[in-house]
């Protein structure tokens, strides 16, 4: 799942492990966001943000959705995910910092709707009125 960012942007996640059902997925998306363009028909800028390679063994499931672009955009800041990996948190955080300058980058511990293959805004969305 691709997110916009700023205009001409676009934020495109990759798993790096060839073992993982995902990595044949991103990479196909990569390729087509790289031919793509804008509707003014200039190419996207496309940032790729890793995939953690590790997260935390209690809640690890198949259905794990360990990705850092389901993130939400509020007033004044932009709420990501963090899964434990050290290294990835810290670089998914920073690119999201040079993307969305003047806003505070929250990241939150997801474990508990990531094992249910969900993310941060996948639970922020609209609920039908009754």
């Amino acid at each position: 799942m691709p997110a916009f960012s700023p205009p001409g942007a676009i934020v495109a996640a990759y798993e790096p492990d060839s073992a993982f059902f995902d990595h044949a997925v991103t990479n196909t998306n990569l390729e087509i966001l790289r031919e793509a363009t804008d509707a003014d028909g200039q190419p996207l800028t496309v940032i790729v943000v890793e995939n953690p390679q590790t997260v935390r063994p209690q809640f690890e499931t198949a259905e794990f959705a360990a990705g850092y672009i389901n993130y939400y955009i509020v007033n004044g800041a932009v709420i990501m995910p963090e899964f434990g990996d050290d290294a990835a948190d810290s670089k998914a955080k920073s690119t999201l910092q040079d993307l969305y300058p003047g806003r505070d980058i929250v990241q939150l511990n997801i474990d508990a709707i990531a094992a249910g293959g969900g993310g941060i805004h996948c639970t922020t969305q609209q609920q039908p009125r009754r």
